[in-house]
């Protein structure tokens, strides 16, 4: 074990508060020479999804400011898949990204944004995050291939860090990432078995994600399920 993943071990397993986390990984990234990072977790209980980056701030305010957070090809990805991914194989995929997803690509290169990869995180407790890793250009990627598993190491590390501070009971009521994610899906026309290969999951489980929510939210009816989520602001309409 390297000096660097001794360090990592050291600084991460043991931190105590949430501030301190995020200042070993800036060092540690810094270490590694890596460009950007930025990480987000919507673990249930949390009044709002916790988010730490390092993109640069007038990319952020953009990004925000223009609700990417809701069509992003990797937020989405993420959501979906259980495997880490490089972002290429997003945007060479025929047909995968809407000309808006492409327009975010493009802003997010005049940033110094270029490449990059990300590793998810799916909790049984209904939490995902993910990891992004991001670099100015797809060569410097390349050169960071023999990095990708030390990179993967320090995002497990960081992701099990934060979960542990940001432990909160869920309340009963409320709506976990699973069932926010059927309903976003059906608001956008999708069917069930469509929505079951999408979070690879059995057409049964988002069923009952579908059944639980309608409870949680008092609705009648699936529709009516969307509607008030719409509404409350739970899922972007």
């Amino acid at each position: 074990m390297d000096s660097w993943i001794s360090e990592m071990t050291e600084e991460l397993l043991w931190v105590e508060d949430i501030s301190s986390a995020q200042d070993s990984l800036r060092r540690l990234a810094k270490l590694a020479n890596v460009d950007f990072f930025a990480y987000g977790n919507s673990r249930p209980g949390l009044e709002n999804p916790y988010w730490d980056a390092t993109y640069p701030t007038e990319w952020m305010e953009h990004y925000f400011a223009n609700r990417y957070q809701f069509i992003d090809p990797v937020v989405l990805e993420a959501q979906r898949s259980h495997l880490p991914f490089a972002w290429r194989f997003l945007l060479n995929r025929p047909g995968a990204m809407s000309p808006e997803q492409k327009l975010l690509f493009a802003e997010a290169a005049k940033y110094g944004i270029r490449d990059g990869f990300t590793i998810p995180f799916h909790s049984d407790n209904g939490c995902i995050a993910a990891m992004s890793f991001a670099f100015r250009s797809r060569a410097e990627m390349e050169h960071f291939a023999n990095m990708q598993p030390r990179l993967k190491l320090l995002a497990l590390y960081y992701h099990t860090a934060i979960e542990r501070l940001l432990e909160v009971e869920i309340p009963d009521d409320e709506l976990s990432a699973m069932e926010r994610q059927c309903l976003t899906f059906l608001a956008d026309g999708r069917s069930l078995w469509e929505i079951s290969g999408l979070l690879h999951r059995p057409e049964s489980d988002v069923t009952s994600s579908l059944r639980s929510a309608r409870d949680k939210l008092g609705a009648a009816t699936t529709a009516q399920a969307v509607h008030k989520a719409i509404a409350e602001g739970l899922i972007a309409p």
